[in-house]
């Protein structure tokens, strides 16, 4: 009885490895190649269900596919509806796995582990596509391997006493056996995995139909509050896809539940054997009914859901501001088209950096809110600069060696530079709002050097679209050399300043000259790739 004990949870460790294995292959494998393959099936009718099921089967996760989807989502390679649409479809994918565990799997694992042999041995390894198809065979034998012993140790549990009085606990009430899945499926944070294991206990004759079919029901809803769970510190949209995932396992749980507890109450429950199939694919088709049900009925019902969602996760207007606008893929074939939405996008993000003083001057924001900190305000704008250098990158490949990519180029330059200055701008805001308990003395330089930096950046979003003033700018961003020099000097010799702000001043100003030069750069690349775009 040990060794079985054993041997089932060693099944069940080879398993819970094989999926991690098979998620982080499937990650690298589609790393480069998924905005390509969601962009082609998007133009497909039922695109959404289609991406679903396909990203479902792929991770075997609905967590991990819901995840994905906000990735995917916060890089604009899929709208908001349709990561609603794929989130939803993609616990049908998922049900391959249970389908695969009602039949014999050992050979299928054995053969997968035996081609990662034949890769070893013809020294395929080497080679990147090789080694990244050995290791995605290796998740896969481990899975199937994993779910072949948790089969074949299930019959050993039918002759364990605990066992035996643990699932006839599950099976007087409906109640436990749905509470049994649930907790279950929060702790291993994966419905496909609980479900499995009640197939095998169910073809070891230790469940009853009803109690197993009650136990995935249970198990799904337990995937959808995992979900929500693990992405509790989300905001905005992807704290809603979330929630959208939760609503559809619970629509789908109650709506096949409650038939379930009808035919069990009036003992009208059929036997497998008088549908001609066995009780594991009855299991297997309740899993993927879940799921295709609470699919259809969220698409139903998306309109009051959205209203609930917006109510239950509103969106963050600062969030927002960040959020990219004008990049759209398919544009990036035109170079002119790629061109103007990229200087707008960019120009957008050149208009925000006066933004990132707010922490440091709230009295002068007319009570603006902030709903963000610091290091969320530079890490929200250093992914949209890296989406415009994404999208330039991409209209730059997209062209014929000969085309004039001039423009793009100069404004990828300019980008690059803009990421300086928000890493600096922001270590800027980070030394400042450290200062404890200033002086007037201490507070009076920070508001003279921050209120500067809140000009300067006004003009140079102004100059960003057109309308600023070159030439005051310039002047306003000479060297100031010797004026940081005294200003140092002040700070080091005032009697009153703290060691601790002392020290934060002294790498303020250093990090002040550093904008200012910043300044200065982007404004002369602006003006010199205007000069060239004008015609001559």
């Amino acid at each position: 009885m040990m060794s079985d004990t054993v041997a089932a949870f060693a099944g069940l460790g080879f398993f819970l490895a094989g999926l991690h294995m098979l998620a982080e292959a499937v990650r690298a494998l589609s790393a480069r190649h998924v905005r390509t393959v969601f962009r082609a099936l998007a133009k497909l009718p039922l695109s959404g269900p289609i991406m679903g099921i396909l990203l479902g089967a792929l991770t075997q996760s609905t967590s991990a596919a819901t995840f994905v989807c906000m990735g995917l989502l916060n890089s604009r390679a899929i709208t908001f509806p349709a990561a609603l649409s794929i989130t939803a479809w993609s616990g049908v994918g998922t049900a391959v796995l249970i389908f695969l565990a009602s039949i014999d799997l050992r050979l299928a694992a054995l053969g997968a582990l035996a081609l990662v042999a034949i890769f070893y041995l013809a020294a395929l390894h080497r080679h990147a596509a090789g080694r990244r198809s050995a290791e995605l065979l290796v998740a896969i034998g481990l899975t199937l391997l994993g779910l072949a012993m948790i089969k074949e140790t299930g019959q050993g549990l039918q002759q364990n006493g605990w066992a035996q009085e643990f699932f006839i606990f599950a099976s007087t009430s409906w109640i436990y056996g749905f509470l049994i899945g649930l907790v279950i499926t929060l702790v291993m944070q994966s419905s496909s995995t609980v479900s499995i294991i009640t197939v095998a206990l169910g073809a070891a004759g230790l469940l009853p139909l009803h109690s197993a079919l009650v136990i995935v029901c249970g198990a799904n809803l337990g995937s959808g509050l995992s979900v929500v769970l693990v992405s509790s510190h989300l905001a905005g949209l992807p704290r809603q896809i979330s929630l959208w995932q939760a609503a559809v396992k619970l629509l789908g749980s109650l709506a096949v539940l409650l038939p379930i507890i009808l035919l069990q109450a009036f003992e009208s429950m059929p036997e497998p054997a008088s549908l001609g199939v066995s009780l594991q694919m009855v299991i297997a088709l309740t899993y993927l009914a879940l799921n295709v049900v609470g699919a259809v009925l969220t698409a139903f019902l998306q309109q009051p859901l959205l209203f609930l969602l917006q109510i239950m996760a509103p969106l963050d207007s600062e969030r927002q501001q960040y959020e990219a606008e004008f990049l759209i893929d398919e544009a990036a074939e035109d170079p002119e088209t790629a061109l103007m939405l990229a200087q707008r996008e960019y120009s957008r993000l050149v208009a925000l950096m006066p933004i990132s003083l707010m922490p440091l001057r709230p009295e002068a924001e007319d009570g603006g809110m902030l709903t963000l900190d610091n290091e969320q305000r530079r890490r929200l704008a250093l992914e949209l600069a890296q989406q415009i250098e994404d999208f330039i990158s991409l209209a730059v490949a997209s062209h014929p060696r000969n085309t004039d990519v001039g423009g793009l180029l100069l404004l990828q330059r300019q980008n690059g530079e803009l990421q300086s200055l928000i890493t600096v701008l922001h270590n800027y805001v980070e030394e400042l709002e450290n200062l404890q308990d200033p002086v007037p003395h201490e507070t009076a330089k920070r508001e003279a050097m921050t209120e500067t930096l809140h000009f300067l950046l006004g003009l140079l979003a102004e100059y960003a679209t057109g309308e600023g003033d070159a030439d005051t700018l310039e002047k306003l961003t000479r060297d100031r050399g010797g004026v940081m020099t005294r200003l140092r000097g002040q700070i080091i010799e005032h009697e009153t300043v703290s060691n601790a702000n002392r020290e934060a001043l002294y790498v303020a100003t250093g990090l002040f000259e550093r904008i200012v030069w910043l300044v200065r750069e982007l404004a002369t690349n602006q003006g010199s790739r205007l000069s060239e775009a004008s015609p001559s």
